[in-house]
Order: C-alpha cells, then sequence, then structure tokens
C-alpha cells in the first residue's frame, strides 16, 4: 500500500529538477520527507531503519518514530536548527546527531534537509537526506585516542626529544620540543618552534648541529652520535639518535631524542684520566709517558730531527719524607713538578714515573749546548725550592740523558739508558746532569 506523502514527493522529483539535485549531492543513507502542516506525519526511507538497525515494516511513517531513538540533546538541536531554517531559507538545516542502534550502539548521521516553501513561502513540508558517518567518527575517536597516546608518550619519556621539518632546500626548522627537552635545555616550546638550528643556537654552534641533521639526510636511515652542548652556563653530553621520515621519496621530518650522559661521560673521561695521569702532580703517567714517547720517536724519524729525554730523581727527598712525612713530601713533589713543566715549552714533555722519578722530552733539539741550558734552568728551578709550610727542604736534581738518535731508536731503549746514565751521577755524589757515552 503507497502512502502519499511518498507519492507526493515522486511528483515533486519529477516536476522539480532542484529537488533532485539535492537528493542527488546527499550521498545518502536514507531520505525523509516531512509534512509541516501534519507534523506527526513523516515518510522514512527504508534505509534509514536499516542503517539503524531495525526493519522497515516494523516502523510507521510517524515522526515519533525517530524523535523516541534520538539522543535529546541532539533533538533540541535540531529543532533549533529546523526554526533558523524555516525562518530563515539561507540558513542551513545541516547538523550532527546521534541515534541509537537496535543493538544498543550509537551510529552517527548527518541530517540535512530543506524546507519546501508554498506560494507565500510558507514551509509546508521537509526534504532531508541522511548520511551514515559513524566510521569517520569511530575514525576521528581513534585519531584522538592515538594522538593522546603519542602525547603521553612523547611528553612522558625521559629522553630530550624534538621533531624537524626538513624543506625542499634542506633547510631545518624546528617543530616541536617535549617536556623533557624543555626541562633539560631551557628552550621553551615557543623559543624553539619554526626556528632553524643557526635562528635558535647561533651561527657558529647551529652550523654544527645543522651537519649532524645533513648526515641523517644523506644517510637515509638513523644515525646516532655523541655531542657535547652548550645551553646558557651549563655545558652537558648527549647521545642523541636522528630517524628520518621519508615522505613522497624525500625525508620531510627528522624525529630526534637525546639522552643526558654527562654523568656517563664525565666518569668515563675521570676513568681515563686516572689511567693516563698521576693523580698527585696531574702529570702524565707511566703508561701515558710510553704512549707519547712512541709517537714522538716516529715523529722525530720521519722528519729526520732529534730530540733529547731526561730521566730525574729528586736527590735528598727520601731524607724530607721521612723526617717530614708524606704530606710534606706530596707538596714537594707537587713543586717539583711546576718546577719541571715552567723550564720547558709547552710542546715539551714532562711525565711522572713514579714515586720521586720523572721523564722530561725535549722536542726537536737542535745541540748539546740547548738541552745543557735546559738542565741547568731545572736545576735552578728545583734548588730554589728552600723550604715548606716552615720545613727546610734542601733538594737537587741528577738528570740521566739520552739522545735520540744518537744513544738508541726505541722508546723503552732510550729510557733505559737515560735511568742508567742518571744512577751512575748518583753513584758519583747526586746532583747534576750527564749525557749517554
Amino acid at each position: 500500500m503507497g502512502n502519499y506523502l511518498k507519492e507526493e514527493l515522486n511528483e515533486l522529483v519529477q516536476r522539480d529538477s532542484y529537488i533532485f539535485d539535492f537528493i542527488q549531492s546527499g550521498s545518502l543513507d536514507g531520505l525523509w520527507y516531512w509534512d509541516l502542516d501534519n507534523p506527526q506525519n513523516e515518510w522514512m526511507s527504508p534505509k534509514f531503519w536499516e542503517t539503524l538497525g531495525y526493519d522497515p515494516a516494523e516502523k510507521q511513517h510517524l515522526s515519533s518514530e525517530w524523535q523516541d531513538i534520538i539522543f535529546q540533546e541532539d533533538l533540541k538541536m535540531a529543532l533549533v536548527n529546523f526554526e533558523k531554517h524555516c525562518e530563515n531559507p539561507g540558513y542551513p538545516y545541516d547538523q550532527i546527531v546521534r541515534y541509537k542502534h537496535k543493538n544498543g550502539g550509537t551510529i552517527w548521521i548527518r541530517c540535512r534537509g530543506i524546507a519546501i516553501r508554498d506560494a507565500n513561502q510558507k514551509p509546508i513540508r521537509m526534504l532531508g537526506a541522511h548520511t551514515d558517518i559513524t566510521a569517520l567518527k569511530q575514525a576521528e575517536a581513534d585519531i584522538r585516542r592515538l594522538s593522546d597516546e603519542y602525547e603521553k608518550v612523547f611528553n612522558g619519556t625521559q629522553d630530550a626529544m624534538f621533531l624537524i621539518r626538513v624543506a625542499e632546500n634542506n633547510r631545518f626548522r624546528f617543530i616541536r620540543n617535549n617536556l623533557s627537552h624543555q626541562i633539560k635545555t631551557k628552550i621553551s616550546l615557543e623559543q624553539i618552534r619554526d626556528k632553524s638550528p643557526e635562528e635558535l643556537l647561533g651561527e657558529e654552534f647551529g652550523r654544527k648541529v645543522t651537519e649532524n641533521y645533513q648526515r641523517c639526510v644523506d644517510a637515509g636511515h638513523a644515525i646516532t652520535y655523541e655531542q657535547e652542548l652548550e645551553f646558557g652556563d651549563d655545558k652537558r653530553f648527549w647521545l642523541t639518535t636522528l630517524t628520518p621520515i621519508v615522505e613522497d621519496k624525500r625525508v620531510a621530518y627528522i624525529v630526534g631524542s637525546a639522552s643526558d650522559i654527562t654523568d656517563r661521560k664525565r666518569l668515563e673521561l675521570e676513568l681515563v684520566k686516572n689511567a693516563n695521569y698521576d693523580v698527585l702532580t696531574g702529570l702524565p703517567n707511566r703508561r701515558l709517558l710510553f704512549v707519547q714517547l712512541e709517537q714522538i720517536v716516529n715523529e722525530h724519524n720521519r722528519d729526520r730531527m732529534k730530540f733529547a729525554l731526561f730521566f730525574i730523581d729528586i736527590d735528598g727527598f727520601k731524607n724530607i719524607n721521612d723526617s717530614y712525612g708524606h704530606e710534606i713530601g706530596d707538596k714537594l713533589l707537587i713543586g717539583v713538578a711546576e718546577q719541571l713543566k715552567n723550564s720547558v715549552r709547552k710542546s715539551d714533555v714532562v711525565a711522572r714515573m713514579g714515586g720521586d722519578e720523572f721523564v722530561v722530552i725535549l722536542r726537536n733539539i737542535k745541540d748539546k749546548d740547548e738541552v745543557n741550558r735546559v738542565a741547568s734552568k731545572m736545576r735552578a728551578a728545583i734548588q730554589g725550592i728552600q723550604q715548606i709550610d716552615q720545613h727546610p727542604c734542601p733538594v737537587d736534581i741528577s738528570i740521566g740523558i739520552a739522545l735520540y738518535p744518537d744513544c738508541g731508536n726505541k722508546a723503552d731503549e732510550l729510557v733505559r739508558i737515560a735511568d742508567n746514565v742518571m744512577y751512575s751521577i748518583k753513584r758519583q755524589g747526586k746532583g747534576g746532569a750527564q749525557f749517554c757515552s
């Protein structure tokens, strides 16, 4: 059995093309046609009820049928828009409302309509279209959830994270940084946003940062490196990983993740220092001395130059150490180390072998006269240490000298020869400098 509203709509569509165009543009999941003179009567197409999980045969063509299952706050909004559209044809009747599905779920419907008016422009009918946008709403919810999860991870991690946009000409601009980055670098989101490394960090330092970003782009894969960065007065070491994001076959973004490794790095440097430097005097120790000596032998052999190696022992140290204790003895060793360093060039090497023995290497010497002048300067400087903490400290030094390559051409050989010469001086009465024979 037909319905008069459906039949009337068929005639209207055949007569007026703009009605057909409206239906065409609706991307329909249901049609409705409402008699405004008898508002209880409203024809709803079968697809609308099917969308909501109902058998169309079970539903009457009454407005109360859908008004009972629409969310009531959305119904109020729809009725407000309906009144405005009836008063003003230019005001669109277009809103998103929620319906209760038969299974208890929620269906999101975009509801659009147009008033059919009589010759006096009085609304007498409403023609409308329904579009099911539930999938879109679920996708939006998923995006919001993923965005919320991303924000929690991005701002919850202890690593300092930042996002960089790579422009067509490989110019880099920061998009954002997370809370950890803001706290550790004292750079706010407002300060970093849309800034190039040079604008944010200065020309020189920014250029170094840009070079790493360019390495990531050129590599096309994640790179990891260590770098010392200075923010304000605070210098810290960072372990940074840059991960490129490729879009349309080019690196469009870089995700940066940096861990503050300052404590670990300082511990490593301290361990290296303790392994290579004398704790008391700060001079290179025996281990580092032989590393440096091997390098010096190779350099002077390559350049056909000479150098001199002094093996030095402090005369009178044992008596002072035994008489006044280790504290005074340590201060004497520190004083001797300072005088030895002050007696040579910065390019020369002063090292502590252990106890009261030191080694000095004079690079690129011309002749023995030059070496003798340095040895005399050293003895005068050491003899000038008259007392420490009111304790008299009459000391001298015995210096055994080995010349490269005259006395030997190997590191351990030169040390051994200079050591033997030094002990020869000791046996002869101490104090003085002597070359190997």
